[in-house]
Order: C-alpha cells, then structure tokens, then sequence
C-alpha cells in the first residue's frame, strides 16, 4: 500500500468516536456562579462579565455607604462595616486577577501567527 492510499484509508473516527457524529448535541453545563447561564442560549462572555462587574461595583458601594453610617454614627455595627469592606476587597482583588488574565490572554493572542 503506497502513502497516499494509507492516507485515504485513515478514519480518525476509529480512534476518537466523537467524530463525525453531526446528530449530537454538545453537553453544557451552568457557569460557575451565574444559575441557569447553560438554559439561556444568549448569555454570553461579556453579558457574564458585566454582571460580575456590576456585582463588584454593588459591593464597593455597599462598602462606602456602610463606612460612611459608622463615621457619621448613623450606626454601630462595627462587624458589619468591617466584613462589607472586606467583601469589597477580595471582590476586586478576584476581579484585578481576571483583568490580568484577560490581558496575558490578549498579549498572546496578538503574538500568533497565522
């Protein structure tokens, strides 16, 4: 059997199965932290992005308002300002992270060649 017959008689669907099968649907599960994101076809990365970010934005300000009742002794709940600001933290330092990775993806995607 010369090369090209061997090439034309290799069938990748031997070897992995879930070639060429046009009739089955991909199986998608939820996105981490968003409830029902896999049942709605039109979420998308960005829709996903910005309701992340408008939490972030939600929890700074809840921070701010919660700082601003203890300074002006509207309230006394020291616990509950510490742990807003807190939450309000670590919601930024998460979002600065996926900023970073977004950005390291982006500087190695404009390095591919075509």
């Amino acid at each position: 059997m010369d090369y090209s017959a061997a090439v034309g008689a290799y069938n990748p669907a031997a070897i992995i199965p879930d070639i060429g099968k046009t009739d089955e649907k991909p199986v998608v599960s939820d996105i981490p932290g968003v409830p029902g994101a896999a049942a709605d076809p039109n979420v998308t990365f960005k829709n996903t992005l910005m309701k992340m970010l408008n939490d972030v934005n939600d929890k700074i300000n809840t921070s701010d308002d919660n700082t601003r009742d203890l300074a002006t002794g509207a309230t006394g709940d020291i616990q509950k300002v510490v742990t807003s600001v807190e939450e309000a933290n670590l919601a930024m330092s998460y979002m600065m992270s996926i900023r970073t990775k977004l950005l390291d993806v982006y500087s190695e995607v404009t390095r591919m060649t075509v």
